[in-house]
């Protein structure tokens, strides 16, 4: 498989991920459609050299018109907040929406990010891709990204070939949760309250991660699950890390340590290979810190 001039059709290009995950797809030669929902990011994306195309999930219609000659999917779409209507309208209806359309038009491959989290938290014990789901966790975001998977499930055994990776924390050193940010959020409180030293952080490099999309859609196994991570790190070597360059003293939360490990050898089995160390990654955010 290749996708030289192949039309690829991405979600969620305003997140972590998204945006990447669309340069990789163009710099390999696609011609990559992103789906966005803000009129006025159209012409940042044209600049950029995507297509950009204005519209929403959840439109049914929409979604089918825009699929017709569409080679390619990947979903980097999700809502991570606890509000139930908007979880299910972009977790369980904006995925089932999309991989009704791109089974109808024949779509080639469906890749579907998900996330570790699937597995419940907090958690513990070695995980593989067969571990079970925590499939009456209580919290919004979890249940709908188990619903997502489940749905796409079934869209494989339809005829869709759908891919699903389960991304642990993704980093990186602009626009991330798990990186510049939470630098910016150390040095703007008085002591770090979130960071328990004892955690263990399923890591991934928002680089390496669209990278091992890349390797899915090229080397993946239809209806396979592949978790993408880089490598389980102590915490203690991560954010504790950067709270002490940061200068903040750290009081560990009152809640469970979390302490599950992921297996990462199925993603390098089809070829993945990292981009960006962890070493090299902490040394870039610890210099976002003033001196």
């Amino acid at each position: 498989m290749h996708i030289e001039n192949r039309k690829i059709l991405i979600t969620g290009v305003t997140g972590t991920l998204g945006g990447r995950v669309a340069s990789k797809m163009k710099n390999e030669g696609a011609e990559v459609i992103v789906l966005i929902r803000n009129q006025s990011l159209a012409q940042k994306f044209r600049d950029e050299g995507f297509v950009p195309l204005i519209g929403d999930l959840t439109d049914s219609t929409y979604l089918s018109k825009i699929m017709k000659g569409i080679d390619y999917v990947i979903n980097c779409a999700a809502y991570l907040g606890e509000d139930t209507e908007l979880a299910i309208a972009s977790n369980i209806t904006g995925v089932k929406f999309l991989a009704h359309a791109a089974l109808d038009n024949s779509v080639k491959k469906f890749i579907h990010i998900s996330t570790t989290s699937v597995y419940g938290e907090p958690q513990s014990g070695h995980l593989d891709e067969d571990s079970p789901l925590a499939y009456d966790h209580p919290e919004t975001y979890i249940s709908t990204k188990i619903r997502s998977e489940q749905i796409l499930s079934a869209y494989n055994d339809k005829g869709l070939p759908v891919i699903i990776l389960r991304s642990g924390a993704i980093c990186a050193e602009t626009n991330s949760y798990w990186g510049d940010n939470q630098v910016k959020r150390m040095l703007s409180c008085d002591n770090v309250t979130w960071v328990h030293p004892d955690d263990s952080v399923p890591w991934v490099h928002a680089d390496n991660l669209a990278e091992m999309i890349y390797i899915a859609l090229l080397d993946g196994i239809d209806g396979e699950v592949y978790h993408a991570i880089d490598l389980n790190v102590d915490d203690r070597h991560f954010r504790v890390q950067l709270a002490i360059a940061a200068k903040k003293k750290i009081i560990p939360p009152n809640r469970q340590v979390e302490k599950a490990t992921y297996t990462v050898e199925k993603i390098r089995e089809i070829g993945y290979r990292p981009l960006k160390t962890f070493e090299q990654t902490m040394n870039n955010l610890i210099k976002l810190v003033p001196r």
